[in-house]
């Protein structure tokens, strides 16, 4: 995603922008409608501009328990600032990036593509009290019980319920 010095200098507010989720190469991870939106403000800051706004991505995903297809809305805030001042510029401040007076436009794309990464969730639930699917028939165990025997007790654990 471009954003040109001209639309800086306009100072937009609240302008959106969609953006394609293949532009990003985001390999496993599946976006609602392969789009994603991203409104954003530009104001003039010391020594160049500030950018800020709120990138909104749905992903499509699996729920980790019982293989249910889901969709998770998850909403990220942007805040960087664009300059050419080298003392503001170090490994330690990534909310700063180079922007010279020479350039005509800055590509956010690395840093859209970084907040996604960002936001996936580690553990995937289509809710909390999801009970999965059933080890030995593979019955979803949300829609139906199954008729499965349940397992006798580990006997490999035995001896530490001993210790109690």
């Amino acid at each position: 995603m471009k954003l040109f010095r001209s639309d800086l200098e306009k100072h937009i507010s609240n302008q959106l922008f969609e953006i394609s989720a293949d532009s990003l190469n985001l390999d496993d991870i599946q976006v609602a409608g392969d789009t994603l939106s991203c409104t954003l403000s530009s104001e003039y800051a010391p020594n160049g501009y500030r950018v800020h706004g709120l990138l909104s991505v749905i992903f499509i995903e699996k729920c980790d328990r019982c293989l249910a297809k889901i969709e998770e809305k998850h909403e990220s805030s942007i805040n960087i600032i664009l300059t050419d001042n080298d003392e503001l510029l170090d490994n330690k401040n990534i909310d700063v990036i180079h922007f010279s007076n020479s350039e005509e436009f800055i590509d956010l794309s690395p840093i859209i593509h970084d907040l996604i990464l960002l936001e996936e969730p580690l553990k995937r639930l289509c809710n909390e009290s999801c009970r999965g699917l059933c080890p030995n028939c593979g019955n979803d165990l949300n829609e139906s019980q199954c008729s499965c025997a349940p397992k006798g007790e580990d006997s490999r654990w035995g001896q530490l319920k001993e210790l109690k």
